[in-house]
């Protein structure tokens, strides 16, 4: 059988420079935010388990708004990033 060439996925040129590094700024911000969530998450699991007495953790609401910058700051990013590579072309969406 023979063996299929090693293929890379194809990616789209970057169309806007500026967006694309808008894009990776955003997603930066994102992962960072994220990242302290599951931080926070992490240390009230230990906090219940160990009896920890943690002064510094996020409540309900907080930590909510935490996950919801996150998100906001990631569909950015998102949109950033798909201005950088420019729009599908039209045959896309014409099978819908």
């Amino acid at each position: 059988m023979p063996k299929r060439p090693l293929q890379t996925p194809a990616r789209k040129p970057v169309a806007d420079p500026r967006s694309a590094r808008r894009a990776r700024l955003l997603m930066a911000v994102c992962a960072l935010l994220f990242l302290l969530f599951c931080l926070n998450v992490l240390l009230g699991k230990a906090r219940i388990s160990f009896g920890l007495d943690l002064p510094f953790l996020l409540r309900d609401v907080p930590e909510f708004l935490l996950l919801l910058s996150a998100a906001l700051f990631f569909t950015l990013a998102t949109l950033a990033r798909e201005k950088a590579v420019g729009s599908r072309d039209g045959s896309a969406d014409e099978d819908v």
